[in-house]
């Protein structure tokens, strides 16, 4: 059987196995931050197991602040501002992995001392990567292979927990657009809105003539067969016609001088293909405000 490596470029060979990483990361930060914070609290970042133990160790906090104030609007919580080498720590921390992810993980791997070498192997390619060296078939492979490892052993337990839940199904988790706004999802249990002027989110500020682009991402316990998304970007004035519909995870929309001075609303939908739905007809919806829409620019200085 032949490699499906072979006939990749080395550059496409590198964007797949960072695509795997990436997927990995957000994977494992997901289950630590749910896992941490319904344990320990929204603040668990700052938690004090003891009055002389704290949950995360301060040369994790310390570094984690860096980053953050360095770049404030790549890291929408804290967690997003942790390295792999985090997430070995949180995972296989014996107290922690005794107590939660003993098991979600021991399902597939045989213990934390297993954990690290895959995970040691992982950052060994991660660092080839960013510093632009060159990386074998072997390694690519590998790294498709225990990235994989783990988000097959997250998306079982997610599923476990669907199974548990009275409605099982998919949800959005995450937004990301075309500025570098990432929006992550807290509580799934109602419809998701966002307010992008400027309280706890950023703002997005557009301007007549310009294109706007995001990305909506799903629990992907569910396969993309299971349901259907539909989109539109609205003006406040519903009695308008729409700006532009569309179906599919990607949003992409321009623009015109009409629309200068009005609000705007982003509403996606998800549907399954199920005959009875979460909220009637739909089973997940985000409503996503943008303050004002801007003149051109050329018009205005």
């Amino acid at each position: 059987m032949d490699n499906p490596f072979i006939k990749l470029s080395e550059t496409e060979m590198r964007d797949i196995c960072r695509h795997h990483i990436d997927s990995f990361e957000k994977w494992s930060r997901r289950l630590i931050d749910e896992t941490l914070r319904e344990q320990y609290g929204d603040d668990y970042f700052n938690y004090m197991i003891s009055e002389t133990q704290p949950l995360v160790k301060n040369e994790i906090k310390k570094r984690v602040n860096q980053r953050i104030a360095d770049n404030p609007n790549r890291f929408p919580r804290t967690i997003d501002a942790i390295l792999i080498e985090d997430i070995e720590y949180f995972l296989c921390r014996d107290d922690l992995y005794n107590s939660y992810f003993r098991q979600i993980l021991e399902p597939f791997f045989s213990g934390p001392k297993e954990i690290r070498n895959v995970l040691s192997r992982v950052i060994s390619i991660r660092n080839k990567l960013s510093h632009g060296n060159l990386i074998s078939i072997h390694e690519a492979e590998q790294c498709l292979c225990y990235t994989n490892d783990f988000i097959q052993t997250y998306k079982k337990y997610y599923e476990s927990l669907g199974r548990e839940k009275l409605y099982n199904v998919p949800v959005f988790i995450e937004i990301q657009d075309c500025l570098g706004n990432t929006f992550i999802r807290q509580d799934s249990h109602y419809v998701w809105e966002i307010s992008a002027s400027g309280y706890r989110n950023p703002t997005i500020q557009l301007r007549s003539g310009e294109q706007y682009k995001l990305w909506v991402t799903v629990d992907s316990s569910f396969t993309e067969s299971f349901y259907s998304i539909k989109w539109k970007v609205n003006h406040n004035d519903y009695l308008q016609k729409p700006i532009k519909t569309g179906s599919g995870p990607v949003i992409d929309f321009t623009l015109k001088n009409k629309d200068v001075s009005f609000a705007l609303q982003i509403i996606i939908t998800l549907t399954t293909t199920r005959d009875w739905h979460r909220f009637h007809t739909y089973d997940d919806k985000i409503i996503l405000g943008l303050p004002e829409v801007l003149p051109p620019i050329e018009d205005t200085y």
